[in-house]
């Protein structure tokens, strides 16, 4: 299983990308309010065109985040 960092938008209904990520078998793992970054799990790599009105950018973790 892959993991994905996604950058969220401003304004977003979390309701609404949580049933989508659900329709395409992704698992948000964790929500880090704070900083507006969502964990993802999913067995498929994550498209970023998919997922436009909701995340600025979607990145493989690499295991290698420093803030």
């Amino acid at each position: 299983m892959k993991t994905y960092l996604a950058v969220l938008k401003q304004d977003i209904n979390i309701k609404n990308l949580e049933a989508k990520l659900k329709k395409k078998n992704i698992k948000p793992a964790a929500h880090y309010k704070i900083i507006g970054v969502v964990k993802l799990e999913s067995e498929k790599p994550v498209s970023p065109k998919d997922f436009q009105d909701y995340f600025l950018s979607i990145e493989e973790d690499k295991d290698n985040l420093t803030i």
